[in-house]
Protein backbone atom coordinates (compact mmCIF):
# COMPACT_ATOMS: atom_id res chain seq x y z
CA UNK A 1 0.00 0.00 0.00
CA UNK A 2 1.53 3.55 -0.93
CA UNK A 3 1.93 6.13 1.62
CA UNK A 4 -0.48 8.29 -0.10
CA UNK A 5 -2.71 5.23 0.57
CA UNK A 6 -2.09 5.03 4.11
CA UNK A 7 -2.20 8.19 5.14
CA UNK A 8 -5.68 9.09 3.51
CA UNK A 9 -6.93 5.62 5.57
CA UNK A 10 -5.88 7.10 8.62
CA UNK A 11 -7.48 10.57 7.97
CA UNK A 12 -10.72 8.20 7.13
CA UNK A 13 -10.20 6.19 9.86
CA UNK A 14 -10.03 9.06 12.52
CA UNK A 15 -12.89 10.97 10.64
CA UNK A 16 -15.18 7.72 11.08
CA UNK A 17 -13.84 7.76 14.65
CA UNK A 18 -14.91 10.85 15.81
CA UNK A 19 -18.19 11.09 14.11
CA UNK A 20 -18.86 7.86 15.27
CA UNK A 21 -18.35 8.82 18.50
CA UNK A 22 -20.69 12.12 18.40
CA UNK A 23 -23.23 11.47 15.85
CA UNK A 24 -23.36 8.12 17.81
CA UNK A 25 -24.64 5.73 14.95
CA UNK A 26 -23.53 2.29 15.82
CA UNK A 27 -23.74 1.73 11.66
CA UNK A 28 -21.11 3.63 11.60
CA UNK A 29 -18.52 2.22 13.90
CA UNK A 30 -19.66 -0.89 11.47
CA UNK A 31 -18.98 0.50 8.65
CA UNK A 32 -15.33 1.74 9.77
CA UNK A 33 -14.26 -2.17 9.71
CA UNK A 34 -10.66 -2.55 9.65
CA UNK A 35 -9.36 1.10 8.61
CA UNK A 36 -9.84 2.58 11.71
CA UNK A 37 -6.49 4.01 13.13
CA UNK A 38 -4.36 3.22 15.93
CA UNK A 39 -3.09 6.33 17.25
CA UNK A 40 -5.57 6.82 20.36
CA UNK A 41 -8.83 6.70 18.48
CA UNK A 42 -9.90 3.36 20.28
CA UNK A 43 -13.84 2.81 21.33
CA UNK A 44 -13.03 3.21 24.97
CA UNK A 45 -14.97 5.68 27.24
CA UNK A 46 -13.50 7.99 29.62
CA UNK A 47 -12.58 4.96 31.91
CA UNK A 48 -9.69 3.28 29.59
CA UNK A 49 -9.02 5.94 27.17
CA UNK A 50 -5.70 5.87 29.35
CA UNK A 51 -2.75 8.70 29.38
CA UNK A 52 -0.62 6.40 27.01
CA UNK A 53 -3.06 6.70 23.98
CA UNK A 54 -3.12 10.54 24.84
CA UNK A 55 0.31 10.75 24.27
CA UNK A 56 0.80 9.25 20.85
CA UNK A 57 -2.73 10.66 19.79
CA UNK A 58 -0.85 13.95 18.57
CA UNK A 59 -0.57 12.89 15.49
CA UNK A 60 -3.65 14.37 13.58
CA UNK A 61 -3.20 18.20 14.54
CA UNK A 62 -5.51 20.56 12.21
CA UNK A 63 -4.19 21.92 9.47
CA UNK A 64 -3.69 25.60 10.82
CA UNK A 65 -2.22 24.26 13.50
CA UNK A 66 1.96 25.10 13.73
CA UNK A 67 4.40 23.23 11.66
CA UNK A 68 5.76 20.24 13.99
CA UNK A 69 9.00 22.65 14.10
CA UNK A 70 6.95 25.38 15.30
CA UNK A 71 4.73 24.10 18.05
CA UNK A 72 4.40 25.88 20.90
CA UNK A 73 6.66 25.25 23.75
CA UNK A 74 6.61 22.09 25.72
CA UNK A 75 3.87 21.12 22.78
CA UNK A 76 4.20 16.77 22.88
CA UNK A 77 5.63 15.29 19.56
CA UNK A 78 3.21 14.46 16.66
CA UNK A 79 5.11 10.74 16.94
CA UNK A 80 3.58 8.02 15.06
CA UNK A 81 0.53 10.23 14.09
CA UNK A 82 2.80 11.26 11.41
CA UNK A 83 2.23 8.61 8.60
CA UNK A 84 -1.51 9.40 8.85
CA UNK A 85 -0.06 13.46 8.65
CA UNK A 86 -3.51 15.28 7.55
CA UNK A 87 -1.28 18.33 6.43
CA UNK A 88 -0.49 15.61 3.15
CA UNK A 89 -2.47 16.27 0.09
CA UNK A 90 -1.30 13.54 -2.05
CA UNK A 91 -1.63 13.62 -5.48
CA UNK A 92 -3.83 16.64 -5.52
CA UNK A 93 -2.19 18.72 -8.02
CA UNK A 94 -4.21 21.95 -6.56
CA UNK A 95 -2.65 21.30 -3.25
CA UNK A 96 -4.66 22.18 0.23
CA UNK A 97 -8.72 21.76 -0.63
CA UNK A 98 -11.02 24.13 0.63
CA UNK A 99 -13.66 20.97 1.34
CA UNK A 100 -11.55 18.45 3.15
CA UNK A 101 -9.86 15.61 1.01
CA UNK A 102 -10.83 12.78 -1.13
CA UNK A 103 -11.58 9.69 0.96
CA UNK A 104 -10.25 7.12 -0.91
CA UNK A 105 -10.66 4.30 1.42
CA UNK A 106 -12.67 1.41 1.72
CA UNK A 107 -14.89 2.94 4.49
CA UNK A 108 -18.02 2.81 2.70
CA UNK A 109 -18.73 6.59 3.83
CA UNK A 110 -19.33 9.07 1.07
CA UNK A 111 -16.11 10.32 -0.21
CA UNK A 112 -16.41 13.69 -1.76
CA UNK A 113 -13.95 14.13 -5.22
CA UNK A 114 -11.07 16.49 -4.91
CA UNK A 115 -11.57 20.37 -6.18
CA UNK A 116 -8.53 20.76 -8.65
CA UNK A 117 -7.21 23.49 -10.45
CA UNK A 118 -4.42 22.20 -12.81
CA UNK A 119 -2.55 23.12 -16.06
CA UNK A 120 -3.67 22.16 -19.49
CA UNK A 121 -1.27 22.51 -22.16
CA UNK A 122 -4.11 22.41 -24.96
CA UNK A 123 -5.26 25.86 -22.79
CA UNK A 124 -3.04 29.09 -23.99
CA UNK A 125 -2.19 30.86 -21.14
CA UNK A 126 -3.92 33.63 -19.55
CA UNK A 127 -7.19 31.10 -20.08
CA UNK A 128 -9.19 29.74 -17.22
CA UNK A 129 -12.05 26.89 -17.99
CA UNK A 130 -13.79 25.95 -14.87
CA UNK A 131 -16.58 23.43 -14.09
CA UNK A 132 -19.02 23.26 -11.45
CA UNK A 133 -19.92 19.66 -10.33
CA UNK A 134 -22.51 18.27 -7.38
CA UNK A 135 -21.52 15.27 -5.17
CA UNK A 136 -21.90 12.78 -7.88
CA UNK A 137 -19.21 14.57 -10.20
CA UNK A 138 -22.25 15.35 -12.05
CA UNK A 139 -22.22 18.91 -14.40
CA UNK A 140 -24.47 21.79 -12.93
CA UNK A 141 -25.88 23.58 -15.58
CA UNK A 142 -26.38 27.41 -15.60
CA UNK A 143 -25.12 27.90 -12.35
CA UNK A 144 -23.45 31.15 -10.97
CA UNK A 145 -19.87 31.69 -10.49
CA UNK A 146 -17.95 34.86 -8.79
CA UNK A 147 -14.08 35.15 -10.00
CA UNK A 148 -12.57 36.84 -7.68
CA UNK A 149 -9.19 38.40 -8.96
CA UNK A 150 -6.19 39.86 -7.03
CA UNK A 151 -3.47 41.80 -8.37
CA UNK A 152 -0.61 42.44 -5.74
CA UNK A 153 2.44 44.58 -6.95
CA UNK A 154 4.57 46.45 -4.59
CA UNK A 155 4.11 49.97 -6.32
CA UNK A 156 0.22 50.20 -6.20
CA UNK A 157 -0.60 47.56 -3.42
CA UNK A 158 -3.32 45.24 -3.62
CA UNK A 159 -6.45 45.89 -6.60
CA UNK A 160 -9.16 43.51 -6.03
CA UNK A 161 -11.66 42.66 -9.19
CA UNK A 162 -14.80 40.95 -9.57
CA UNK A 163 -16.41 39.24 -12.36
CA UNK A 164 -20.00 37.42 -12.44
CA UNK A 165 -20.11 34.14 -14.84
CA UNK A 166 -22.56 31.40 -15.33
CA UNK A 167 -21.89 27.71 -16.89
CA UNK A 168 -23.05 26.25 -19.95
CA UNK A 169 -25.27 23.66 -20.41
CA UNK A 170 -22.28 21.23 -19.51
CA UNK A 171 -21.81 23.57 -16.08
CA UNK A 172 -18.75 24.58 -17.53
CA UNK A 173 -17.31 28.43 -19.02
CA UNK A 174 -14.54 29.65 -20.51
CA UNK A 175 -12.47 33.00 -19.67
CA UNK A 176 -9.70 34.34 -21.89
CA UNK A 177 -6.76 36.59 -21.78
CA UNK A 178 -6.84 36.94 -18.18
CA UNK A 179 -3.12 37.80 -16.37
CA UNK A 180 -0.35 35.72 -16.06
CA UNK A 181 2.52 35.42 -13.41
CA UNK A 182 2.13 35.33 -9.66
CA UNK A 183 1.05 39.10 -9.28
CA UNK A 184 -2.38 37.78 -9.90
CA UNK A 185 -4.63 35.05 -7.91
CA UNK A 186 -8.01 33.90 -9.11
CA UNK A 187 -10.68 32.40 -7.40
CA UNK A 188 -13.81 30.69 -8.27
CA UNK A 189 -16.56 30.69 -5.74
CA UNK A 190 -20.53 29.34 -5.81
CA UNK A 191 -23.73 29.36 -4.35
CA UNK A 192 -26.01 26.38 -4.19
CA UNK A 193 -28.58 26.78 -1.76
CA UNK A 194 -27.47 27.61 2.12
CA UNK A 195 -24.03 26.82 1.28
CA UNK A 196 -21.32 28.59 -0.63
CA UNK A 197 -18.04 26.82 -1.80
CA UNK A 198 -14.70 27.94 -3.20
CA UNK A 199 -11.65 27.18 -4.63
CA UNK A 200 -8.30 28.09 -2.58
CA UNK A 201 -6.20 31.08 -4.57
CA UNK A 202 -4.42 29.93 -8.14
CA UNK A 203 -2.42 31.32 -10.53
CA UNK A 204 -2.13 31.37 -14.09
CA UNK A 205 1.29 30.38 -15.50
CA UNK A 206 2.68 32.18 -19.00
CA UNK A 207 3.44 28.57 -20.63
CA UNK A 208 -0.99 26.95 -20.53
CA UNK A 209 -3.95 27.89 -19.09
CA UNK A 210 -5.80 25.72 -16.05
CA UNK A 211 -8.55 23.88 -15.60
CA UNK A 212 -10.92 23.95 -12.70
CA UNK A 213 -13.10 21.85 -11.12
CA UNK A 214 -15.31 23.04 -8.27
CA UNK A 215 -17.93 21.11 -6.11
CA UNK A 216 -21.27 22.52 -5.02
CA UNK A 217 -23.17 20.19 -2.61
CA UNK A 218 -26.78 20.00 -1.18
CA UNK A 219 -26.98 22.34 2.38
CA UNK A 220 -28.59 22.15 5.50
CA UNK A 221 -28.92 24.57 8.62
CA UNK A 222 -29.85 21.44 10.81
CA UNK A 223 -26.92 19.84 12.50
CA UNK A 224 -29.09 16.22 12.81
CA UNK A 225 -29.30 16.38 9.00
CA UNK A 226 -25.76 16.06 8.17
CA UNK A 227 -22.97 13.68 9.19
CA UNK A 228 -20.85 16.04 11.15
CA UNK A 229 -18.48 15.30 13.62
CA UNK A 230 -15.61 17.37 15.73
CA UNK A 231 -12.07 17.05 17.42
CA UNK A 232 -10.82 19.64 19.49
CA UNK A 233 -7.53 20.04 20.83
CA UNK A 234 -7.17 22.33 23.85
CA UNK A 235 -3.46 24.07 24.55
CA UNK A 236 -2.58 25.90 28.18
CA UNK A 237 0.41 27.73 28.70
CA UNK A 238 0.99 30.45 31.03
CA UNK A 239 2.16 34.12 30.52
CA UNK A 240 2.40 36.93 32.45
CA UNK A 241 -0.63 37.51 34.81
CA UNK A 242 -2.15 35.13 32.45
CA UNK A 243 -3.12 31.61 31.25
CA UNK A 244 -3.17 31.17 27.48
CA UNK A 245 -5.55 29.29 25.85
CA UNK A 246 -5.54 28.06 22.49
CA UNK A 247 -8.51 25.99 20.74
CA UNK A 248 -8.03 23.92 17.72
CA UNK A 249 -10.97 21.77 16.43
CA UNK A 250 -11.01 19.29 13.61
CA UNK A 251 -14.64 19.16 11.67
CA UNK A 252 -15.31 16.13 10.14
CA UNK A 253 -18.41 15.60 7.62
CA UNK A 254 -18.38 12.15 6.09
CA UNK A 255 -21.92 12.89 4.28
CA UNK A 256 -23.23 13.88 1.00
CA UNK A 257 -24.89 16.92 2.88
CA UNK A 258 -23.21 20.06 3.62
CA UNK A 259 -23.77 21.58 7.14
CA UNK A 260 -24.43 25.34 7.37
CA UNK A 261 -24.38 26.30 11.39
CA UNK A 262 -27.14 29.54 11.71
CA UNK A 263 -25.44 31.89 14.20
CA UNK A 264 -24.98 30.64 18.17
CA UNK A 265 -25.91 26.93 16.48
CA UNK A 266 -21.89 25.86 16.99
CA UNK A 267 -21.26 28.15 20.24
CA UNK A 268 -18.73 27.97 22.26
CA UNK A 269 -18.91 29.37 25.75
CA UNK A 270 -15.54 30.87 27.10
CA UNK A 271 -14.95 31.42 30.62
CA UNK A 272 -15.91 34.68 32.07
CA UNK A 273 -13.68 37.27 31.80
CA UNK A 274 -11.58 35.65 28.64
CA UNK A 275 -9.65 38.96 26.81
CA UNK A 276 -7.23 39.20 24.23
CA UNK A 277 -9.60 36.75 22.25
CA UNK A 278 -7.86 35.99 18.35
CA UNK A 279 -8.66 34.21 15.06
CA UNK A 280 -5.81 33.61 13.00
CA UNK A 281 -5.21 35.03 9.86
CA UNK A 282 -6.03 32.58 6.99
CA UNK A 283 -7.82 31.67 3.64
CA UNK A 284 -10.39 29.48 4.78
CA UNK A 285 -13.90 30.33 5.34
CA UNK A 286 -14.77 28.29 7.84
CA UNK A 287 -13.58 30.18 10.39
CA UNK A 288 -14.72 31.12 14.46
CA UNK A 289 -16.28 34.61 15.01
CA UNK A 290 -16.28 36.51 18.27
CA UNK A 291 -19.25 37.91 19.26
CA UNK A 292 -18.73 40.72 22.37
CA UNK A 293 -20.39 38.52 25.94
CA UNK A 294 -21.04 35.29 24.39
CA UNK A 295 -18.17 34.00 22.62
CA UNK A 296 -17.33 32.41 19.47
CA UNK A 297 -19.23 30.46 16.93
CA UNK A 298 -18.62 28.41 13.91
CA UNK A 299 -19.48 30.13 10.72
CA UNK A 300 -18.73 28.73 7.18
CA UNK A 301 -20.26 26.43 4.84
CA UNK A 302 -19.14 22.34 6.37
CA UNK A 303 -18.86 20.43 3.08
CA UNK A 304 -18.14 17.34 2.60
CA UNK A 305 -14.29 16.30 3.85
CA UNK A 306 -12.39 17.88 6.39
CA UNK A 307 -12.19 21.48 7.95
CA UNK A 308 -9.82 23.50 10.51
CA UNK A 309 -10.87 26.03 12.55
CA UNK A 310 -8.95 27.45 15.85
CA UNK A 311 -8.37 30.68 17.89
CA UNK A 312 -6.98 31.81 21.25
CA UNK A 313 -7.53 33.52 24.18
CA UNK A 314 -6.37 34.53 27.67
CA UNK A 315 -7.67 34.17 31.13
CA UNK A 316 -6.31 36.47 33.89
CA UNK A 317 -4.87 34.67 37.02
CA UNK A 318 -6.69 34.98 40.60
CA UNK A 319 -3.64 35.08 42.91
CA UNK A 320 -3.81 31.42 43.88
CA UNK A 321 -2.05 28.17 43.50
CA UNK A 322 -4.57 26.09 41.34
CA UNK A 323 -7.11 27.79 38.68
CA UNK A 324 -9.97 26.03 37.63
CA UNK A 325 -12.34 27.51 34.17
CA UNK A 326 -14.96 25.92 32.48
CA UNK A 327 -15.41 25.69 28.68
CA UNK A 328 -19.00 24.99 26.86
CA UNK A 329 -18.11 23.50 23.77
CA UNK A 330 -20.29 22.86 20.41
CA UNK A 331 -22.10 19.95 19.34
CA UNK A 332 -21.02 17.09 18.13
CA UNK A 333 -17.16 17.25 19.57
CA UNK A 334 -16.63 13.50 19.71
CA UNK A 335 -12.87 13.61 21.18
CA UNK A 336 -10.82 16.00 23.03
CA UNK A 337 -7.16 16.50 23.67
CA UNK A 338 -5.84 18.76 26.43
CA UNK A 339 -2.04 20.00 26.63
CA UNK A 340 -0.57 22.15 29.28
CA UNK A 341 2.27 23.62 29.59
CA UNK A 342 4.15 21.58 32.71
CA UNK A 343 7.20 22.80 35.09
CA UNK A 344 8.15 21.20 38.29
CA UNK A 345 4.57 22.21 40.02
CA UNK A 346 2.50 22.62 37.55
CA UNK A 347 0.18 19.92 36.90
CA UNK A 348 -3.62 19.59 34.44
CA UNK A 349 -7.19 18.03 35.90
CA UNK A 350 -10.13 17.82 33.93
CA UNK A 351 -13.29 17.08 35.34
CA UNK A 352 -14.40 13.15 33.34
CA UNK A 353 -10.85 12.71 32.02
CA UNK A 354 -8.15 10.24 32.88
CA UNK A 355 -4.93 10.92 34.50
CA UNK A 356 -3.13 14.07 32.80
CA UNK A 357 0.43 12.20 32.22
CA UNK A 358 3.71 13.90 31.98
CA UNK A 359 4.98 13.95 28.15
CA UNK A 360 8.09 15.37 26.80
CA UNK A 361 7.67 17.22 23.56
CA UNK A 362 10.15 17.80 20.75
CA UNK A 363 11.95 20.64 22.23
CA UNK A 364 12.55 18.61 25.06
CA UNK A 365 9.88 20.65 27.63
CA UNK A 366 7.67 19.37 29.75
CA UNK A 367 3.47 18.59 29.02
CA UNK A 368 0.37 17.26 30.52
CA UNK A 369 -1.67 15.09 28.45
CA UNK A 370 -5.14 13.80 29.00
CA UNK A 371 -7.73 12.75 26.31
CA UNK A 372 -10.63 11.32 25.97
CA UNK A 373 -13.72 10.21 23.60
CA UNK A 374 -17.64 10.10 23.50
CA UNK A 375 -18.94 7.82 24.93
CA UNK A 376 -21.83 5.72 23.36
CA UNK A 377 -24.69 7.31 23.52
CA UNK A 378 -23.41 10.89 24.69
CA UNK A 379 -23.50 12.30 21.57
CA UNK A 380 -21.03 14.79 22.37
CA UNK A 381 -18.55 16.01 25.17
CA UNK A 382 -20.37 19.40 25.78
CA UNK A 383 -18.32 20.95 28.25
CA UNK A 384 -14.61 21.06 29.83
CA UNK A 385 -14.33 21.79 33.65
CA UNK A 386 -9.95 22.44 33.66
CA UNK A 387 -7.83 22.93 36.25
CA UNK A 388 -4.28 23.87 36.09
CA UNK A 389 -2.40 23.12 39.45
CA UNK A 390 0.89 24.53 41.09
CA UNK A 391 0.73 27.89 39.25
CA UNK A 392 3.07 30.13 40.79
CA UNK A 393 2.26 32.51 43.42
CA UNK A 394 5.29 35.42 44.13
CA UNK A 395 4.68 36.85 47.64
CA UNK A 396 6.39 40.43 45.60
CA UNK A 397 4.88 40.53 41.70
CA UNK A 398 6.26 43.60 39.53
CA UNK A 399 3.05 45.00 39.56
CA UNK A 400 2.72 45.20 43.81
CA UNK A 401 6.68 46.01 43.60
CA UNK A 402 5.46 49.05 41.61
CA UNK A 403 2.92 49.80 44.45
CA UNK A 404 5.49 49.67 46.95
CA UNK A 405 7.90 52.19 44.68
CA UNK A 406 4.48 54.07 44.66
CA UNK A 407 3.58 54.12 48.25
CA UNK A 408 7.58 55.23 48.58
CA UNK A 409 6.91 57.86 46.17
CA UNK A 410 3.84 59.50 48.26
CA UNK A 411 5.51 58.96 51.74
CA UNK A 412 8.38 61.08 50.53
CA UNK A 413 5.92 63.69 49.11
CA UNK A 414 4.42 63.85 52.15
CA UNK A 415 7.46 64.22 54.32
CA UNK A 416 8.38 67.06 51.43
CA UNK A 417 5.06 68.90 52.57
CA UNK A 418 5.70 68.83 56.24
CA UNK A 419 9.73 69.50 55.73
CA UNK A 420 8.42 72.58 53.73
CA UNK A 421 6.44 73.64 56.57
CA UNK A 422 9.38 73.93 58.75
CA UNK A 423 11.47 75.90 56.01
CA UNK A 424 13.86 72.54 54.94
CA UNK A 425 13.39 70.22 51.83
CA UNK A 426 15.75 67.70 51.90
CA UNK A 427 17.42 66.69 48.88
CA UNK A 428 16.65 63.08 48.99
CA UNK A 429 12.86 63.66 48.73
CA UNK A 430 13.74 65.16 45.42
CA UNK A 431 15.90 62.12 44.39
CA UNK A 432 13.22 59.58 45.36
CA UNK A 433 10.32 61.05 43.40
CA UNK A 434 12.63 61.26 40.24
CA UNK A 435 13.96 57.26 41.13
CA UNK A 436 10.11 56.53 41.16
CA UNK A 437 9.27 58.51 37.76
CA UNK A 438 12.24 56.58 36.30
CA UNK A 439 10.60 53.60 37.32
CA UNK A 440 7.24 54.18 35.78
CA UNK A 441 8.76 55.03 32.53
CA UNK A 442 10.62 51.82 32.59
CA UNK A 443 7.12 50.18 33.15
CA UNK A 444 5.42 51.69 30.64
CA UNK A 445 8.32 50.26 27.96
CA UNK A 446 7.90 47.26 29.03
CA UNK A 447 3.81 47.51 28.58
CA UNK A 448 4.33 48.34 25.51
CA UNK A 449 6.28 45.70 24.61
CA UNK A 450 4.10 42.94 26.49
CA UNK A 451 0.84 44.14 24.57
CA UNK A 452 2.64 44.43 20.86
CA UNK A 453 3.64 40.50 21.66
CA UNK A 454 0.01 40.05 22.82
CA UNK A 455 1.14 39.10 26.00
CA UNK A 456 -1.24 41.41 27.51
CA UNK A 457 -5.12 41.25 26.30
CA UNK A 458 -6.85 44.98 25.19
CA UNK A 459 -8.71 45.41 28.52
CA UNK A 460 -5.64 44.82 30.60
CA UNK A 461 -3.44 47.16 29.01
CA UNK A 462 -6.02 49.95 29.34
CA UNK A 463 -6.15 49.33 32.84
CA UNK A 464 -2.26 49.19 33.81
CA UNK A 465 -1.53 52.01 31.19
CA UNK A 466 -4.56 54.57 32.60
CA UNK A 467 -2.93 53.32 35.88
CA UNK A 468 0.60 54.13 34.83
CA UNK A 469 -0.23 57.68 33.87
CA UNK A 470 -2.23 58.44 36.82
CA UNK A 471 0.56 57.46 38.82
CA UNK A 472 3.04 59.50 36.94
CA UNK A 473 0.75 62.21 36.91
CA UNK A 474 0.67 62.10 40.65
CA UNK A 475 4.50 62.62 41.20
CA UNK A 476 4.72 65.22 38.46
CA UNK A 477 2.45 66.69 40.70
CA UNK A 478 5.16 66.08 43.85
CA UNK A 479 8.15 67.04 42.16
CA UNK A 480 6.37 70.90 41.14
CA UNK A 481 5.61 70.69 44.92
CA UNK A 482 9.10 70.03 45.50
CA UNK A 483 10.07 72.84 43.09
CA UNK A 484 8.00 75.18 44.85
CA UNK A 485 9.14 74.29 48.41
CA UNK A 486 12.47 74.93 47.50
CA UNK A 487 11.81 78.17 45.97
CA UNK A 488 9.82 78.88 48.87
CA UNK A 489 12.94 78.21 51.02
CA UNK A 490 15.55 80.23 49.10
CA UNK A 491 13.21 83.38 49.06
CA UNK A 492 12.87 83.17 52.84
CA UNK A 493 16.60 82.96 52.84
CA UNK A 494 17.19 86.13 50.65
CA UNK A 495 14.48 87.78 53.08
CA UNK A 496 16.43 86.65 56.24
CA UNK A 497 19.66 88.14 54.96
CA UNK A 498 18.21 91.09 54.14
CA UNK A 499 17.05 91.45 57.31
CA UNK A 500 18.67 93.71 60.29
CA UNK A 501 20.25 91.44 63.23
CA UNK A 502 18.07 92.20 66.41
CA UNK A 503 21.64 93.08 68.70
CA UNK A 504 23.09 95.21 65.49
CA UNK A 505 20.04 97.53 65.77
CA UNK A 506 20.51 97.72 70.17
CA UNK A 507 23.67 98.59 69.95
CA UNK A 508 22.83 101.19 67.67
CA UNK A 509 20.74 102.78 69.88
CA UNK A 510 23.27 102.64 72.83
CA UNK A 511 25.60 104.82 71.08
Amino acid sequence: MSAIRRKRLGIVGLALTVATAAISLPHVATAAGGDKPDAGASDAGAGDAGASDAGKAAGPLPEGHPGVGELPPGHPSVGEGAEADPHDHGANPHGANPHGEARRGNSGFFEPPPDTAVEDQALPPGTMVFTIKDAEDRPIPNATAIIGILKSSVAQGDKRERREVTTDAEGSARLDGLAVGAGTSYRVTTQRGLGTYATQPFALSDKAGKRVVLHAYEATDDVNNALVGKQAFVFVSLREGVLRVEHLFNVFNIGKVAWVPGKGAAQVNLPEGYEAFRIPDGMTDVRFVDEAGKGPWLSGTIAPGRHEASFSYQIPLEGKDRQTFRVELPPRVGEVRIFSEANKTMGLQVAGFPEAQRQTGRDGRKVMVTMRQAMQGERGIRALDVTITGLPVPSITRWIALLVALSAAGLAAAYTIRQRAEGAVPDEAKDDLIEAREALLGEFVALEKAHKKGDIGPKTYGRLKAALLDALARIEARLDEVKAARAEMRRRERGEARRPRPEARGEGGSA
